[in-house]
């Protein structure tokens, strides 16, 4: 029995198993996986003196663990290269969105804040209001992203190498990044409206 390990995928679980004995074919590609705490230069070395030792008609390549990887890991740092700008081109017209429709919704209460303001209400009050109602939608919104993030993350956990099912980015980056947004996008707008003269305000179309 052996522990778990990765055959000939990095980015999928394998199934199960079993080894045989090396026959005459699999002997003349043999590959064998040496760890050393020598540097790479002396271990390098020190493979191909042994191998020359037991024949010295033997043909010898060398390389290093991470070389080998690199290799495997090139189509899935492609994909992810080609996925993160989707995304963030997705995240940039989201945030563009979100800006757009809190500052116009803001905006458009004019009016109503200068009447609550002539009736006595506090400016901080006002925003207040305006913040929370703003954000609401907002939030969520986020939280409905979250559930669906969490819903297909451990689809994608099994296709994307490195890729963790609770990804911290996706989770809790993006959610606040957006909220953040929104939160500047109807806070300004707000605090404007909130320092205009009420009368002025009430004359607001």
């Amino acid at each position: 029995m052996v522990r778990d390990s990765q055959a000939s995928h990095l980015g999928q679980n394998e199934g199960l198993f079993f080894y045989l004995p090396a026959g005459p074919e699999e002997q003349e590609r043999l590959q064998l996986l040496v760890h050393s705490k020598s540097g790479d230069t002396a271990t390098a070395n020190g493979i191909r003196e042994a191998l020359r030792a037991l024949d010295a008609d033997l043909i010898v390549n060398v390389t290093k663990l991470e070389d080998n990887l690199e290799a495997w890991r090139a189509p899935s740092r492609i994909v992810a290269a080609l996925s993160g700008v989707l995304g963030a081109l997705a995240l940039l017209m989201a945030s563009i969105g979100v800006h757009g429709v809190v500052s116009y919704g803001v905006s458009q209460r004019t009016r109503e804040i200068g009447i609550r303001m002539t009736l006595g209400a506090e400016g901080r009050d006002v925003m207040s209001l305006l913040l929370r109602q703003a954000l609401r939608p907002v939030l969520i919104g986020a939280l409905a992203g979250i559930v669906g993030c969490a819903a297909v993350s451990q689809v994608l956990s099994s296709v994307l190498y490195g890729m963790g099912a609770h990804d911290p980015i996706a989770f809790v980056g993006v959610p606040l990044f957006l909220l953040g947004i929104a939160f500047l996008a109807s806070y300004i707008p707000a605090r404007r409206a909130v320092r205009v003269d009420p009368v002025v305000a009430l004359r607001y179309e």
